[in-house]
């Protein structure tokens, strides 16, 4: 099975009142172990990140703010200290291999990934995206999986903005239309479904 799950920035400054609910839908569909592999990434505002640089933001540089939110260390495993940048292999679980990618720009398409896939042998069947905030970090990695013609796959009851549903349900719109209405899918139980009755042949 090569079904490539993307969980992008489920950290704890991420989620707030408005998108509690991501972390336990996202770890409930890796526990229900239909993708493989799974590739985590985690942000972190480094002293040379652009937002740090450019906007003069904070946000996301301590572990109080840039730890993974409980619900998804559980489902890492193991959850390298902010420290240590670039790719990491957490090992099989649920069923996949997992990785984790610390980051310090909004898109998972940095070097690190683009190597990782590259290193996989993925079949060009595309990429399924989950996480937040849905109008920075997920939009950037879906455009950016889209315009190196591989197919981003959204599930957007899987992704939220920290910042209120405004801001996720306007970010949705624009993805639609920049990768198409039918690549971002509001319920997943129908292909979760499709997918169980053909695991179980």
């Amino acid at each position: 099975m090569q079904r490539p799950l993307i969980v992008v920035d489920v950290q704890r400054g991420n989620i707030t009142e408005y998108n509690r609910f991501i972390p336990g839908g996202i770890a409930s569909i890796v526990k229900a172990q239909l993708f493989d592999p799974i590739i985590f990434t985690r942000y972190v505002n480094t002293p040379d990140s652009p937002a740090r640089r450019l906007l003069e933001s904070k946000f996301m540089t301590e572990v109080g703010e840039a730890g993974m939110a409980p619900e998804i260390s559980e489902v890492m495993g193991n959850v390298p200290p902010l420290t240590e940048y670039g790719t990491v292999n957490l090992g099989e679980n649920w069923g996949a291999r997992r990785y984790l990618i610390t980051k310090n720009i909004y898109t998972a398409f940095t070097p690190d990934l683009e190597e990782l896939l590259s290193q996989l042998e993925l079949d060009n069947t595309g990429l399924y995206i989950v996480g937040a905030d849905t109008e920075t970090s997920v939009l950037k990695t879906a455009v950016d999986c889209f315009e190196r013609g591989i197919e981003p796959i959204v599930f957007s009851q899987f992704c939220g903005s920290h910042r209120g549903l405004g801001y996720h349900e306007k970010a949705v719109d624009i993805l639609k239309e920049l990768i198409g209405e039918s690549r971002v899918i509001k319920d997943y139980m129908p292909l979760r479904q499709r997918w169980e009755r053909a695991k179980k042949g």
